[in-house]
């Protein structure tokens, strides 16, 4: 759909792809990583390369020509709704260095061919799926680095994953993604707030709901107390109504006027009450 927003790891991947490294090293670097996690064959001069994205491609072509490599063919797919590019290249021989920043260029490059990092607003995910045979040197990179990443195998490839926002959040700045980094922090902030909030209405509605149990659990049983002793529904009407006699009160409690006298003078016995014989007058008559 026409200007709908990129998903956060084709953000940080048309970023990526942007980057030219200023240093001859590092475009070894990052060539032959983009090479070697889509084939798992880093040594071969010539290499017969697919990949999904056009920006991808370009940057593929420009390492090429910097380094001094030769493009032999580069051809589109004939799928519009899913285009690809082949590649046919002719490789120089890797002069990358065990700097730091071969190794952050390395790592750039193969999240380039086969990362994905999941939106920051839903989850915190970072992954490289390589072929087998191509995740040593990608691992020496990793290691280089000092980043936390783990691996397991999935549908025959190695995948190098990452969990947590900070960890995440630092593997994109060491690979250069300045921009995606600012998104993935407003996104994150975004969701601890949201998270905060959900949790404060989660919190104020199950007080409220054990308010409301706790109030018809109260309610029942002053039900049930008004079923077994009459006593209290005439000590509530005397309390709103101090001043009316015996028939108004039995009036309103649908008895008769015995009925409430009597009811009244069992309160007056009951313990807490006064003491003695309660005569008639204070009942109002």
């Amino acid at each position: 759909m026409a200007g709908a927003r990129l998903s956060f790891a084709d953000d940080v991947k048309g970023e990526l792809a942007g980057l030219q490294p200023g240093r001859p090293c590092c475009r070894h670097a990052e060539l032959h990583a983009i090479v070697e996690a889509l084939t798992g064959e880093p040594e071969r001069p010539t290499v017969t390369l697919r990949v999904p994205r056009n920006a991808i491609a370009r940057k593929i072509v420009q390492l090429v020509k910097a380094t001094g490599g030769r493009v032999e063919e580069l051809r589109k797919g004939t799928t519009e709704r899913r285009p690809s590019y082949r590649l046919r290249l002719v490789l120089p021989a890797n002069a990358a260095s065990a700097d730091l920043c071969c190794a952050r260029a390395a790592l750039r490059g193969a999240f380039v061919a086969r990362g994905t990092v999941g939106d920051p607003a839903a989850g915190y995910h970072f992954e490289v799926a390589v072929v087998p045979g191509s995740w040593d040197g990608l691992r020496r990179s990793i290691a280089r680095l000092g980043l936390p990443l783990r691996t397991v195998s999935r549908r025959g490839r190695v995948i190098w994953y990452l969990k947590g926002a900070d960890a995440i959040r630092r593997v994109l700045g060491l690979m250069g993604a300045s921009r995606a980094v600012m998104r993935f922090e407003h996104d994150r902030i975004v969701r601890d707030m949201r998270s905060q909030a959900n949790r404060r209405v989660n919190s104020e509605t199950a007080n409220l709901q054990k308010r409301l149990r706790s109030a018809r659990a109260q309610v029942k049983r002053i039900r049930e107390l008004h079923r077994s002793d009459p006593r209290l529904r005439a000590a509530e009407l005397r309390l709103a109504h101090p001043q009316s006699g015996l028939q108004a009160l039995a009036s309103v409690a649908h008895v008769s006027k015995s009925a409430m006298a009597g009811r009244l003078r069992r309160l007056m016995r009951a313990p807490g009450g006064s003491v003695g014989r309660i005569p008639r007058r204070p009942l109002l008559d």
